[in-house]
Formats: structure tokens, sequence, C-alpha cells
């Protein structure tokens, strides 16, 4: 795919890919967004956001938190891979490659690497445009003060804090029964605004 100019069927829409751009970090691997992201009102579900690309891990390696606002089709190139929740649940399967699968969840879940071998898929993403998926953050809550929330922010290449220690503050809607040493991850996080809905408590660090 690399240097060329594709396009895609998805569900009856066309959808540009274009060339590769340089590798952005996606938890313990890397993804390259190769589909220039488009909005549609030609599928039943009204306007939509179609969006994606290619993701790289290695053996063992997993991504940041997702939540998303719709399906995602998953092509296994290389290796297999599973889809996992809260509590250690396992969603779904897919592989080994090559391998295409659906994605139904909406809910909070991450992609793991299950194969020996480093893992190779594209994900194609079918979103409504309000409601786009969204990569979340994990880490310790150090300081709590009305509806703010400060962060120690965690590394999901191991159960530990980063290292150098950052720290985020983030105003949250909801904020429940959560406590300052809980280890959460936040709900539809904004970046630019440092919001999120909620945030979801850990039985285990980062899971």
């Amino acid at each position: 795919m690399r240097n060329t100019l594709w396009v895609v069927a998805v569900a009856g829409v066309l959808v540009t890919v274009v060339p590769t751009v340089a590798a952005q970090e996606f938890g313990q691997g890397e993804r390259r967004n190769l589909l220039k992201r488009i909005e549609t009102t030609d599928l039943p579900q009204g306007k939509a956001s179609i969006g994606g690309g290619e993701r790289l891990m290695p053996p063992g390696g997993r991504s940041p938190w997702h939540t998303a606002g719709g399906p995602k089709l998953l092509y296994v190139l290389e290796g297999a891979m599973a889809v996992e929740g809260m509590g250690g649940q396992t969603l779904m399967t897919c592989g080994p490659a090559p391998k295409l699968c659906f994605n139904p969840h909406k809910d909070l879940f991450f992609f793991r690497n299950t194969g020996p071998g480093p893992l190779k898929f594209l994900v194609i993403g079918i979103d409504p445009v309000q409601k786009l998926t969204n990569h979340e953050t994990v880490g310790q809550v150090t300081g709590i003060s009305g509806n703010r929330v400060t962060l120690a922010v965690g590394d999901l290449r191991s159960s530990d804090l980063a290292v150098p220690k950052r720290e985020v503050t983030i105003t949250v809607n909801s904020l429940g029964s959560i406590s300052v040493g809980d280890n959460v991850v936040t709900i539809r996080y904004n970046e630019k605004d440092h919001t999120a809905e909620s945030l979801v408590k850990f039985a285990k660090r980062w899971q």
C-alpha cells in the first residue's frame, strides 16, 4: 500500500487510501493512518465518519484503551489478535492471518497481539459523526478537587506509572465513587480541553 493511491469500498461507500504517513505511537506498537477520513449519509445509520489505517504490534503488545462510536472491520495481515474488555474478558479473536473480522463492540476495549510473532492488521471504523472512536488515558488518581481529577499517567507497557512522572488534570462530568489512589481509565477523554465523561476503576492496574 505504500506510496500508492487506492480506493476501497466500505458498505457501498468509496474510501480513498492515501500514501502511508509517519508511524505514530499506538500503545506497545505503531499506527499508520492510511485512510483519509470521510463523512457520508449513504449508510442506513445516517451520517457517519469512516477512517482507519494500519496497526503494528510486537509479540505480547497491546493498544491503548478505546471507546468506539461504531463498529470496526479488522483485517489481520500477519499474526493473530484479540479484542479484550474490562475484567480481562476476551470479547473476540481474529486470526491467524489472513483473516477478516467484524468488531461490533462499542464499550471499553483494546487490541492485543496473541500470536508468537509480530501483528499487522488494518482497521476501518464506521462511527457516528458526533461520536468518533476515542483513545483513552490510564492513570492513578493523585488528587480530587470538585469535578477536577489529577492523574499520574500510566505506562501501558508495564503495570507501572510513566517514567519520568507525568500528571494531567481532567474535568470529569460524572465522577462517581472514584477516590485518591484508584487506578482508572478515562471515558471519552478530550486531550485538547482535558475533559472526560467519566472514569472507570480498574480491579487490576491497566489490565
